[in-house]
């Protein structure tokens, strides 16, 4: 004999084969959200086990509508079947289960909402957010920059002297006039400098100072970030940290979407991850793939003979997928992960000093494909 289980909002549910209601298991009405997520995230709740305990003394087969594998339920009776008989005969007769349209409706858009809810408080999430923020602020800084090294020139010309910008801006922010930025840095500036008097008012100063010490507040803002980014990824994933830092861990991180999608990613992904118009164009035109993506930040793959940095960039992906691993699953720190990196990269670079003929060809090719490109832009343009 066969039976059919199913669930809805309100519990779970079980017919036989004439579609007859046999047994029933609701969920309680103020964790009817929980019991959903629950199911969502491809867990038995207690009200599934009660129900497959009880049917099972009856019948010889319990065909069940579940987005489980079969070895979750670790028993020869049950066999998964989706939808089965009982779910249709339920999603077309739903008066006769007390059940309408705007109560299913309300329960899962409040199922939506605490899904969002629990996925935002994980921590990584932040991280995602803080890191992009970095990137951001980044970019306003480099134009809010470049409007004020052109605003001030008008007043004080001679502090394109001063090429760090945070020093400029420190400068302007911290001293009201020209005459106390020369107090504070006399060795910076010349000394034949042309001053003239009443050369600007008041007022437009004091805009300037200002619109200085909004840029100052932004940088100020973008270090307690890089503080708060490397105390999270202390936290959250320690090994990548010790393995690439702080910052580019966290940009993977982001870039997978999470650290927990990044742990299953191969380490192939991990390799040419941020380098997927490189990877689309290689696919549509047949130029060469790219051999690393975001990975190429690190300062042992940057830093490399350009006939070393696939092999490095290969094996630094192998490492961050190992460490992001252990990192998300067994919550142990290597502490020489860093170290076995940056030995390993000494015997690459120590084995293979010079380039092969083979890593000279492709260097022939990618530039005769560089060629081509500039031709048929050319052309097109012509056109």
């Amino acid at each position: 004999m066969q039976c059919y289980i199913t669930y809805c909002i309100k519990g779970f549910l079980a017919f036989n084969s004439d579609n007859e209601l046999i047994s029933e298991k609701l969920f309680p009405e103020d964790e009817i959200i929980q019991r959903l997520a629950e199911i969502n995230d491809k867990k038995i709740v207690e009200e599934e086990s009660e129900i497959i305990k009880e049917v099972l003394k009856d019948y010889d087969e319990v065909i069940i509508e579940s987005n489980k594998r079969l070895s979750d339920y670790n028993n020869d009776k049950i066999t998964i079947q989706t939808p089965n008989q009982a779910g249709e005969y339920l999603r077309s007769n739903y008066d006769k289960f007390n059940l309408n349209s705007e109560d299913i409706t309300e329960i899962y858009q409040n199922l939506a909402i605490y899904k969002i809810k629990k996925e935002s408080a994980t921590e990584d999430k932040h991280l995602i957010q803080a890191i992009n923020s970095i990137d951001e602020i980044d970019e306003t800084i480099s134009k809010l920059i470049e409007r004020i090294r052109e605003w001030y020139a008008l007043y004080f010309p001679e502090m394109d002297v001063i090429k760090n910008n945070e020093t400029y801006i420190r400068l302007i922010s911290q001293n009201k006039t020209k005459e106390e930025i020369l107090k504070e840095k006399p060795d910076a500036f010349p000394n034949n400098m042309i001053d003239l008097e009443d050369d600007i008012n008041s007022e437009d100063l004091e805009i300037m100072n200002n619109y200085a010490n909004s840029i100052h507040e932004l940088q100020k803002s973008r270090k307690n970030i890089e503080e708060y980014i490397d105390k999270k990824m202390e936290s959250i994933a320690p090994n990548l940290r010790l393995l690439v830092g702080p910052t580019l861990g966290a940009k993977l991180i982001s870039h997978a979407g999470g650290i927990k999608r990044l742990a299953m990613y191969p380490s192939s992904t991990v390799q040419i991850m941020g380098a997927e118009k490189a990877l689309f164009r290689h696919l549509k035109s047949g130029d060469r793939p790219p051999k690393y993506g975001l990975i190429y930040q690190h300062p042992q793959v940057r830093g490399a003979n350009w006939w070393n940095r696939g092999k490095i960039a290969r094996m630094l992906a192998g490492k961050i997928s190992l460490a992001v691993r252990r990192d998300v699953f067994t919550k142990t720190i290597g502490e020489n992960v860093s170290e076995e990196f940056k030995e390993k990269v000494e015997e690459i670079e120590k084995n293979n000093p010079f380039p092969t003929k083979t890593t000279k060809k492709r260097k022939e090719e990618k530039s005769k494909s560089r060629r081509k490109r500039k031709k048929g832009k050319k052309k097109r343009k012509r056109r």
